[in-house]
């Protein structure tokens, strides 16, 4: 009975002893199970970051540093540079170059085809894709002086669906045409020209209407599957895109600098007793431009004159800001060109033909200062807005030549010339109180007290059409006026640094590159916009809402050269003359 009763002890921790063994086996299973559930989100899928597609006109590069800094070939590497910081980079970046529109519908339609799913147009995307797209437009010579970013008139539509772009072309003197259609990741070093067409201006024109219509098609398909637009400079009617990159036009370049030419001549404080003297330089284009094409494209081109060209857009801001000093008499014209009585309207009084060299600036600045033959007296002007740095150049070689003397610091200056040169090598900053305008026919008076009126100043006599009185014409005014352009061109930063410029400006563009860079990152992401752009809004083009991104031009003076232009990467030191 005992070892019949000690067998069941033995049996029964037998028993326990196997329940236990199979609880921790049991256990040790689950131990295992969960530890390869918490080792799962380490080998999950990181979220594909998406590609990103970029389409830019060829821009012309030229081995000469007489063009404007806002370029394609220069604001794309500083996009990809940007997507790169948002993790999107080496393959998944793809840029083309295109020469034509022809060329950039054809890129384009060939890019979307191969990434939708199945490789046939009613697939999806394969993977998040955000299209980054400057249409191509044919800019006349006087645009091209701007830059690439400037937005062209917007390509008309026919009832038929069909488009008529303004085709007319002219070469600028500081670009050509260059770029192969096909992906690339560099652009060429190498200078090329266009190659004149042997088709009739009407058959350009109905392939350029194809061209478009395939550009439109393109981009609908992929918005369908799934793809995000991204418009650069120029609007398409017929396309919603997820945001609409709103760069220079015509019209804020003109108002632009009219601004800061008001507030550096201190109009606001003159009188019409004695009124601040403005020469407006309005270029346009050459006769032979303006009547080249078919009837049709002529007559498009006459009918919008007033609303569409850009000289007339550049005058409407010009006048904007200039026209109330005109207007009671704080302001006249040397030329006599502007008065009074003048219009937005009249913005043909201050155009001329620039030509492709500084001959016809130069030309049309000695006949508005005409020069006495025998006093040699010099007709007084206290600011010039040439619209441009290329018809800067005209405005001050012509200056030097008709013996202007002294420099922009000295109307109002917050800056000597030895104080620029300091501040750019990094040696102080500028700081300088400003002075009143000297008495006429007086040199500027650099010691003057600023908190006190110029005693020794006389009022200008003006004739009833703006222009100077002739008792005033034994008077010299020889003083150097001050000159707004656009464009930065690298060959007119050392007169800047001189001060026979006064004033350049450029777009923001490696702002815009990095908003737009963190715009492709989130549409990829989630298709939304990020929130924290307070560059972008909503406004009304053509009829339907469109998301904005814009940012204010950034004005270059002698002032904050350094700031703007040489910290930032926009050129070398050397390239300023220092």
């Amino acid at each position: 009975m005992k070892r019949s009763g000690g067998n069941n002890r033995a049996n029964g921790v037998l028993a326990v002893l196997a329940s236990l063994a199979l609880v921790l086996t049991t256990g040790a299973c689950g131990m295992q199970s969960t530890g390869q559930t918490r080792a799962t989100p380490t080998t999950t899928k990181v979220s594909d970051p998406g590609n990103v597609a970029i389409f830019t006109p060829s821009d012309g590069i030229t081995l000469s540093q007489h063009t404007p800094l806002n370029k394609w070939a220069a604001l794309v590497p500083e996009l990809k540079d940007g997507l790169a910081k948002h993790h999107i980079d080496g393959k998944r970046v793809t840029t083309f170059t295109d020469s034509s529109l022809d060329d950039q519908s054809k890129d384009l339609q060939d890019y979307v085809v191969s990434h939708l799913a199945g490789g046939n147009k009613r697939g999806k995307a394969v993977s998040p894709t955000t299209l980054v797209i400057a249409p191509f437009t044919s800019p006349d010579s006087i645009t091209r002086q701007y830059g690439d970013y400037v937005t062209q008139p917007q390509i008309k539509t026919g009832h038929d669906g069909s488009s008529a772009q303004d085709t007319s072309t002219g070469d600028s003197p500081e670009t050509g045409f260059s770029g192969t259609g096909s992906p690339t990741t560099d652009s060429s070093d190498e200078e090329t020209t266009k190659k004149p067409s042997s088709k009739s201006s009407s058959d350009k024109e109905e392939g350029e209407s194809k061209s478009y219509d395939r550009l439109v098609s393109s981009l609908k398909l992929a918005k369908e599957a799934g793809m995000h637009v991204v418009l650069l400079a120029n609007d398409i009617p017929e396309l919603s895109p997820d945001l609409f990159v709103d760069m220079s036009n015509a019209r804020s370049i003109g108002e632009f600098q009219a601004t800061k030419l008001a507030s550096k001549l201190e109009l606001d404080k003159a009188s019409k007793d004695n009124p601040v003297r403005i020469e407006v330089l309005l270029p346009r284009r050459p006769a032979d431009e303006e009547t080249t094409g078919t009837q049709q494209a002529r007559n498009d081109r006459e009918t919008n004159q007033e609303t569409n060209s850009f000289p007339r857009q550049a005058f409407a801001g010009i006048w904007q800001v200039l026209g109330p000093y005109f207007k009671d008499g704080r302001a006249v014209s040397p030329s006599g060109l502007l008065t009074k009585e003048t219009t937005d309207k009249d913005w043909m009084a201050v155009t001329f033909d620039p030509g492709k060299d500084a001959s016809a600036t130069k030309k049309e600045v000695a006949a508005r200062l005409h020069m006495d033959s025998q006093s040699r007296t010099h007709t007084a002007v206290d600011g010039i807005l040439a619209m441009n740095d290329f018809i800067v150049s005209g405005v001050v070689s012509e200056l030097g030549d008709l013996g202007y003397t002294g420099s922009a610091a000295d109307i109002n200056p917050e800056i000597s010339i030895s104080g620029i040169v300091g501040s750019i090598t990094g040696k102080h900053d500028l700081h300088r109180k400003k002075v009143p305008k000297p008495a006429q026919g007086e040199a500027p008076r650099q010691d003057a007290d600023p908190t006190q009126p110029d005693q020794g100043a006389s009022p200008q006599s003006t004739s009833k059409d703006g222009t100077r009185a002739k008792s005033d014409d034994n008077a010299d005014h020889s003083a150097w006026p001050i000159i707004s352009g656009y464009g930065a061109y690298v060959d007119n930063i050392p007169q800047i640094v001189d001060g026979e410029q006064w004033m350049t400006a450029i777009e923001d563009r490696k702002g815009l590159a990095a908003d737009i860079a963190a715009v492709c990152e989130n549409l990829n992401k989630d298709g939304t916009l990020p929130g924290n752009l307070p560059a972008v809004g909503q406004e009304t083009l053509s009829g339907r809402k469109v998301n904005r991104l814009t940012r204010p031009q950034v004005a270059v003076s002698a002032s904050n050269l350094k700031s703007t232009l040489i910290d930032t990467n926009y050129i070398k030191p050397a390239e300023a003359g220092l």
